[in-house]
């Protein structure tokens, strides 16, 4: 399997994960899972755009500022604060993954609906500069 497919893959696994295990928490009321789910998703769909780009990426779970490197050295310059706030959602959720899924904090429905939108933001903005850049079909 060449990158380019290898990250197409993590990125509809990203978007499942959203739709049904994330979405699917928020439903049931377990905050503190969709918050695990949606650190998940972003993480998903960064490795996803690093793939695509050839860019092996970290054994690691913050890989927000690699992505954003990535972006500027294969695409050129794109919106530095975006770039910047996702890096951040990731890093973020991040330091939220451990005490979530462990249940060491107890989260609640606007922490995990903030937790989703981020992972929303994250995925979508993956795909944006990688379509509009030409690295995936329109």
């Amino acid at each position: 399997m060449n990158n380019r497919k290898k990250g197409q893959d993590l990125l509809l696994s990203a978007e499942r994960l959203c739709k049904r295990d994330l979405e699917g928490a928020l439903r049931e009321g377990d905050f503190s899972m969709a918050v695990r789910r949606a650190q998940e998703v972003a993480e998903l769909a960064l490795k996803g755009g690093l793939a695509v780009l050839g860019v092996e990426y970290p054994k690691i779970h913050d890989v927000g500022r690699v992505f954003a490197d990535a972006v500027r050295k294969k695409i050129g310059e794109v919106d530095r604060e975006m770039l910047d706030r996702m890096a951040w959602v990731c890093t973020r959720l991040c330091e939220e993954r451990g005490p979530a899924f462990y249940g060491e904090k107890l989260y609640g429905e606007r922490e995990a609906r903030q937790a989703h939108r981020d992972a929303v933001f994250v995925l979508s903005k993956v795909q944006e500069i990688l379509r509009t850049s030409g690295w995936l079909p329109k």
